[in-house]
């Protein structure tokens, strides 16, 4: 009988701590899973010259939505090619949570913005047409914000000197029903 009670503590023991490792893990949030495209590039013997994220929405909130995956996307390709050069082209109502005047509304989306630029040399570009037809001069960027005449014609010429442009959506779930070519012409 006593050689029961460590084997009983002991199983206690392991019981609380995997209880407890569960619980404290509930509050952290799952990592985003890389794209079904980028999966797909990883697989080929080699990779693009660069890779393009294109993001083209009639949701202002679809940049914030789409950061997890693009994360985890820089991430994989990154771990098989770190010099791998990556931009993020938005060039729908989404681009204009990137303005300085959105900067405190939006402020954990600017500072991931200015990160994945600096931090990871990141290009985000953003389409200075589509700004126009709303007044808004390049200025109303940061500077860490290419503004590009025109996005699609940018991603051309991206496409061009050898990258592979991937649009991004966010889910069914989180996507406006509208057409994402249709946009609204409100203020920013």
């Amino acid at each position: 009988m006593p050689r029961f009670i460590p084997m009983l503590l002991a199983l206690t023991g392991l019981i609380l701590l995997t209880a407890f490792g569960s619980l404290a893990g509930a509050d952290e949030p799952e990592e985003a899973s890389p794209s079904a495209e980028v999966e797909a590039l990883l697989e080929q013997d080699d990779l693009p010259d660069g890779v393009a994220f294109e993001i083209v929405e009639n949701d202002r909130a679809a940049l914030s939505a789409l950061l997890p995956e693009i994360h985890a996307n820089i991430r994989v390709l990154r771990e098989r090619a770190p010099e791998l050069p990556i931009a993020v082209v938005t060039h729908g109502a989404e681009q204009f949570t990137l303005t300085r005047a959105e900067a405190a509304a939006h402020g954990s989306l600017h500072a991931e913005i200015e990160s994945l630029v600096m931090d990871d040399g990141v290009n985000v570009v953003v389409c200075g047409t589509f700004a126009g037809w709303r007044d808004l001069e390049a200025d109303a960027f940061p500077e860490h914000v290419e503004v590009a005449t025109a996005a699609p014609d940018r991603l051309d010429d991206l496409e061009a000197s050898g990258y592979t442009v991937i649009r991004l959506r966010p889910s069914l779930l989180d996507a406006p029903a509208e057409d994402p070519w249709e946009f609204d012409f409100g203020q920013p």
